[in-house]
């Protein structure tokens, strides 16, 4: 698998101090969802898994902790996948330009003439400024939940007594549907502001626009300065998080159950997956 990502978000170089504002990484990750359905995964470089658990930061940010397979000894009985022939792409808007240059002519970000590709350099003027493209997407949701959903109802009921790896925390958000892409880019400023110059990989021309960045590129001068992915076979880049729902836990409370001889008995049936999450 090809891949060109930056350090963890935060992070400039190898012990650099930052020079300015940080991406508004809250911001991406709204804008994203609320266009395509689906969180994206920050830190870019950072794929997710179906079964994961973790939290999300307020930031947009996620945290993993563990997966449901090693909490709970179970996971979902079945993976349902749907392809995307779109090419999922966004950018936040007028923050945003491209400027394309043909070969030998220079600009501030490539001064020399020797140096000067044929290229795209984008500019991201804002803290808020972000650009999204990915290709060839494929969602993969979780279904037949049952038997996880038991082991949770387990979990909860005796988790006083589990060791620390079996215990259930409510701050968990778990992971049923993802997405992958065959083609991912994503370029957020690592200090409020960057431009950076891009050139294409085989025979295509630089990226003139969002979409075209759906591609394999080479990030120039100026990639120091970003936040950024740009990867083939990209798995796990999109995200929706589940926490179980207030109202099964107040349910929980109150259910009568019962141990005979090391088996746990319960008095109600196994909720729903609509019973027992709700979205983050």
């Amino acid at each position: 698998m090809f891949n060109d990502s930056a350090p963890k978000l935060g992070v400039r170089g190898a012990g650099g101090a930052r020079k300015g504002p940080m991406a508004d990484i809250a911001g991406f990750v709204s804008e994203v969802r609320d266009h395509f359905g689906m969180r994206p995964v920050v830190p870019l470089e950072f794929p997710i898994e179906i079964g994961d658990i973790g939290s999300i930061a307020n930031d947009g940010t996620w945290r993993p902790i563990t997966t449901v397979r090693h909490r709970f000894n179970a996971y979902p009985g079945r993976v349902r996948r749907i392809t995307d022939g779109r090419v999922w792409e966004l950018c936040s808007g007028d923050d945003v330009s491209f400027r394309l240059y043909d070969r030998g002519e220079t600009s501030q970000l490539v001064p020399a003439a020797a140096h000067a590709k044929a290229r795209a350099e984008v500019t991201l003027a804002s803290p808020a400024a972000f650009v999204l493209a990915a290709r060839g997407v494929t969602v993969r949701r979780a279904v037949e939940l049952e038997t996880l959903i038991d082991r949770i109802h387990l979990a909860y009921h005796t988790r006083r007594e589990r060791p620390e790896e079996g215990r259930w925390y409510k701050e968990f958000a778990f992971v049923f549907e993802v997405a992958d892409a065959e083609r991912f880019t994503a370029l957020l400023p690592a200090d409020g502001h960057a431009s950076v110059a891009i050139t294409p990989k085989g025979t295509a021309g630089p990226p003139g626009t969002p979409e075209k960045l759906a591609s394999l590129i080479r990030f120039g001068a100026g990639a120091e300065d970003l936040e950024r992915t740009n990867q083939r076979d990209a798995r796990g880049r999109f995200y929706r998080a589940y926490r179980l729902r207030p109202e099964v836990l107040a349910r929980w409370r109150e259910e009568p159950w019962s141990r005979s001889r090391g088996v746990i008995t319960f008095e109600w049936p196994t909720p729903s997956f609509e019973e027992t999450f709700e979205e983050i």
